[in-house]
């Protein structure tokens, strides 16, 4: 298994940084990807929709009539490939085993926990409870931002992002060193990036967008929902934005609009439930963490964790060594920080096709039709708009 981290988002951004001057921890993308608007422009703007995968990004482009959007390239996600993971990487440049934001659930040995990525807290406690617990989100990274030094370059960058986010442990993380802008709506959003370029204080925005997401989680990444809101997100650039802009300000700026990951159709007929009282879990020191489309496991005996896994998954899940897939670099280059290897377990499990998992933490979990995290095309494989 392996991932094209120089060819992925890892790559494009420390495109972004080097740049502007800052030296890049990484290969950047080839030169190519991003075109010579890229290298000549004064000035970045980078809109992440969440959940747009390749595939359906290039059905909306050959089915809307765009009037400045061309044809996406394709480029990678990382892995596993889901938003906290991406998100990370976007805001220090670093790769997963770097950063070691490793998933949506994860086991923090140092706090004691299994812990939601997202809201930044044990699960089922509030939003943001692993703060009472002594996580400082100025701290929580052994990783630098990408902010201060854009700044120290003479770059100065902004985020903008859902208000209900703007305050949150994970931005906290995530913006560390950038001025922060919240929004209520894509309006909002949109008039924001546009009067930001226009006050000519920013050379880096940073745009968030995330209800592709939410569409393909309820309703499918095939789905009506899923495409018009794609497209409308698209179709809003182009009329609050690119096409208000004065025409210098066109010319001085590249904008790229890209995702973190897709989501791959799962039905609910492919979905293994795990509760902590089944014979699997029986196998293991506590509930898998990880994603719905790979688990991490930490277990007493891997041996019987596995042939106990295959009694239940049958031929539909692949188990593999944790340290195998990190010596295989799967988890992105770089040198491993030690404090996060206990974050992916003794175990990775990996479903095969479009099967995947509920692992029941609190009882409250629901069925999603779209999901990912895994390694499939369709979860990995990301648009790159170059405008």
């Amino acid at each position: 298994m392996k991932v094209d981290y120089e060819k992925s988002i890892l790559g494009l951004i420390n495109s972004i940084i080097s740049k502007f001057g800052v030296v890049p921890l990484h290969k950047p993308l080839p030169k190519a990807y991003l075109g010579e608007k890229f290298e000549d422009a004064k000035k970045v703007v980078m809109i992440l929709v969440d959940a747009l995968g390749y595939d359906a990004a290039l059905n909306v482009f050959q089915r809307s009539k765009f009037k400045y959007i061309g044809e996406p390239k394709k480029i990678s996600s990382i892995f596993p490939s889901t938003t906290v993971n991406v998100l990370t990487t976007l805001a220090t440049a670093a790769s997963p085993v770097e950063h070691g934001m490793l998933g949506y659930i994860l086991y923090l040995k140092e706090f004691g926990t299994i812990a939601n990525m997202i809201d930044f807290s044990p699960i089922g406690m509030s939003r943001d409870s692993l703060i009472s617990r002594g996580a400082n989100p100025s701290n929580f990274l052994n990783v630098n931002t990408i902010y201060e030094p854009l700044r120290n370059y003479g770059a100065s960058p902004l985020i903008i992002i859902p208000s209900s986010f703007k305050e949150s442990g994970l931005s906290k993380i995530h913006n560390h060193g950038s001025a922060v802008q919240g929004y209520f709506d894509i309006i909002d959003m949109m008039i924001k990036i546009r009067s930001s370029l226009e006050s000519e204080k920013f050379s880096y925005i940073y745009a968030y967008w995330p209800m592709v997401d939410a569409m393909g989680h309820i309703y499918g990444p095939t789905s009506e929902e899923y495409i018009e809101e794609s497209t409308f997100v698209l179709k809003t650039f182009e009329d609050i934005v690119y096409e208000r802009l004065p025409d210098k300000l066109k010319n001085d700026t590249v904008f790229i609009i890209t995702a973190d990951h897709g989501q791959i159709h799962t039905p609910w007929q492919h979905e293994f439930h795990i509760k902590s009282e089944d014979e699997f879990v029986s196998t293991l020191q506590i509930l898998p963490t990880g994603e719905p489309r790979i688990m991490y496991l930490y277990t007493k005996d891997p041996q019987k964790t596995i042939e106990e896994g295959e009694r239940i998954f049958g031929s539909n899940v692949d188990f593999y060594p944790s340290e195998t897939l990190l010596n295989e670099g799967l988890f992105g280059p770089g040198n491993p920080n030690l404090k996060y290897i206990t974050r992916i377990g003794d175990l990775i499990a990996i479903p095969r096709g479009d099967y995947s998992f509920v692992v029941k933490y609190t009882g409250n979990e629901h069925q999603m039709k779209g999901k990912h995290g895994g390694l499939s095309q369709e979860e990995m494989d990301i648009p790159l708009f170059v405008i």
